[in-house]
């Protein structure tokens, strides 16, 4: 798999250049907004060291966990009214994705629907019978994890209108609206003995309440599988402010794996599995160098990325994948008994 697969070149800049736009219409004034703790381990901003600016937002790295995160980042509420009229999201929702929806289907959906169940059963010897997906989407990945399990009871947790009535299409029950609302809901509140979210947690300021919320939808000794972007990550580390996966404000907070452990014990849940089976990384670093071979990276990797076959590329991403050094991370917790 390659990036153009999945984020066509002239789609993304587009999505990118709105985003930088709805930056400075949403967020005139970034430096007034609220100043938080590491979103990982807690630690206070003067425990951070400074790292660039994207998009007027500062983004710093805690010294204790090496989370890079934005500071000072959005409040909540600030968020909320963001997500719901911004263009860049609108675009994303509309046009984007849906131009890429069956190319992810096939790459992306149906092959983490099988990881998923697989390990699931590895975890918990047996196959999960009520499962909730929160940010269900479109909700491409429930149907195909219906595909796997017809008996099982599968359920969206979707807050965006639109969305949650293409799940509902699909003929799954869904909650529209956040997370944090479906708790309040006895039927949807420790009903769950899997529950997923994809592609959410780098989305959020402070990771730590959505974390918690996911606790409190799943039952005791049930699964919660997180993805997301890894702060540890090779392309992010190679290209920093260069890279399009730090996009703010979409994307705040880039955990690392010691953020994430600090994280999840904070919020009193069990790290079963951290993983990073990221299949882009090379690829992206590789594309940034070849447009513009001045980028300030490691001169032994440049050289080695022009200079190497495909069969040597894709050996060098198995390589991160092994050490846990790609940007996207599979995480799986489990909720105490």
């Amino acid at each position: 798999m390659r990036e153009q697969d999945i984020r066509p070149a002239d789609l993304l800049e587009q999505y990118l250049r709105l985003s930088r736009q709805d930056a400075i219409n949403y967020f005139p004034k970034p430096e007034n907004l609220p100043i938080g703790n590491c979103p990982g381990c807690n630690n206070a901003p003067d425990g951070t060291i400074f790292l660039f600016e994207k998009n007027r937002f500062t983004l710093v790295e805690c010294e204790n966990c090496h989370t890079i995160f934005v500071n000072p980042r959005p409040a909540p509420n600030q968020l909320n009214a963001f997500y719901k009229d911004s263009p860049s999201t609108e675009y994303w929702a509309n046009t984007f994705f849906p131009s890429v929806a069956d190319a992810r289907r096939e790459l992306i959906f149906a092959p983490r629907a099988r990881q998923i169940l697989a390990m699931t059963k590895e975890i918990t010897q047996t196959s999960p019978k009520n499962v909730v997906d929160v940010g269900a989407g479109y909700g491409i990945f429930l149907a195909e994890l219906g595909r796997l399990l017809p008996k099982t009871v599968i359920r969206a947790v979707e807050p965006g209108i639109r969305l949650a009535n293409q799940c509902r299409y699909l003929g799954f029950e869904t909650f529209e609206g956040y997370a944090e609302e479906a708790v309040s809901d006895q039927s949807w509140k420790s009903s769950a003995d899997l529950v997923t979210a994809f592609e959410v947690i780098e989305h959020l300021p402070d990771p730590f309440s959505f974390i918690v919320t996911l606790k409190q939808l799943t039952r005791p000794g049930g699964l919660i599988f997180l993805t997301g972007l890894c702060g540890d990550g090779f392309d992010i580390r190679m290209l920093g402010a260069r890279s399009n996966a730090i996009s703010p404000p979409h994307h705040l907070t880039f955990l690392s794996q010691t953020g994430v452990r600090f994280l999840l014990e904070r919020a009193g849940l069990e790290l079963v599995s951290f993983t990073t089976p990221g299949k882009l990384d090379v690829d992206i670093v590789k594309k940034a160098i070849d447009a513009d071979t001045s980028l300030a990276i490691d001169p032994k990797i440049s050289a080695f990325l022009l200079k190497a076959s495909d069969q040597e590329l894709d050996g060098y991403q198995d390589q991160i994948v092994s050490e846990c050094r790609s940007s996207h991370m599979w995480i799986v917790a489990r909720r105490p008994v």
